[in-house]
């Protein structure tokens, strides 16, 4: 291990070249030319939408996609001017077709899982997937440390297609989040959020401070959320089916949690019970 300190917070095989990426310009430079988009859940009218009125040069898509169709022909219309990139949500290994849709789409290779890649210019760091209990729960120390030492221990009869279980495809192991802490980039984007959320981690804003990134950008926890800048960084949550770019400004304004309109609906519900027995006990 190489950052055994970032395991005591809460808070494919990659590229070889990655250490050698270098920015070209400057983040705030392309700032209007990157979007990054909240958790789409299946809808993706608002990111074509988008694309095609502000033509930006790149979108980057922070997890939970579960498109209804493969990604290409999902966003078919906008890759002749847009470079899409993404990273894995939780929800993203629901089941096969979900995976199939994304992993065996002709944009799998645009997944920033794990590494660093130049996106018209910047250098973007993804980490998507969620800790899970099995594997990696920061702070505790890590069960597994790779999927390799996982599978060894779950043995043939529980694999997937020859590997890992589906629904560790999204998980985060210890070895991807290492690989990364050997990089410098401008931007992280994850799925998970940092530890400045009240359900973040701590070992996001590690993994940011040793990237030396400007910004953070998170979906997952479908919340709009500006914080302010620590550690070098300012993180930004982009929230449900939300888009802003680079500065963190709304391009599409975040829409609410359908959980939360719905805990909104029954409370209003309930509310207007309450009030109708005590108009009944006054008349």
């Amino acid at each position: 291990m190489t950052f055994h300190r970032s395991y005591h917070y809460r808070h494919k095989p990659r590229e070889s070249h990655t250490k050698a990426v270098a920015a070209k310009v400057s983040p705030d430079q392309v700032a209007e030319e990157i979007f990054f988009c909240g958790d789409p859940h299946g809808s993706f009218d608002h990111i074509l939408q988008a694309a095609k009125e502000h033509r930006p040069k790149a979108m980057v898509i922070l997890g939970d996609l579960q498109p209804p169709a493969p990604l290409h022909e999902v966003l078919a219309d906008i890759l002749s001017f847009v470079d899409v990139w993404w990273i894995p949500g939780n929800h993203d290994t629901d089941n096969d077709l979900f995976y199939d849709r994304l992993w065996r789409s002709e944009l799998a290779g645009h997944n920033l899982h794990g590494r660093v890649a130049l996106v018209n210019g910047i250098r973007i760091a993804g980490l998507g997937g969620v800790f899970r209990g099995q594997i990696w729960m920061p702070p505790q120390a890590p069960n597994y440390m790779s999927a390799g030492s996982f599978i060894r221990r779950i043995g043939r009869g529980n694999m997937w297609r020859g590997g890992l279980p589906r629904r560790h495809r999204t998980s985060i192991f210890p070895s991807t989040y290492d690989n990364l802490l050997e990089h410098k980039a401008d931007v992280l984007v994850t799925h998970e959020a940092p530890g400045c959320h009240r359900k973040g981690f701590l070992a996001i804003d590690q993994l940011a401070k040793k990237l030396q990134v400007k910004y953070l950008f998170h979906g997952h926890q479908h919340e709009d959320r500006h914080y302010p800048t620590y550690y070098g960084f300012t993180p930004r949550g982009v929230g449900y089916r939300g888009i802003v770019n680079l500065k963190g400004d709304d391009i599409v304004p975040a829409q609410i949690d359908p959980r939360e309109a719905m805990e909104y609906a029954e409370q209003a519900q309930s509310l207007e019970r309450v009030e109708r027995a005590m108009f009944k006990r006054l008349g």
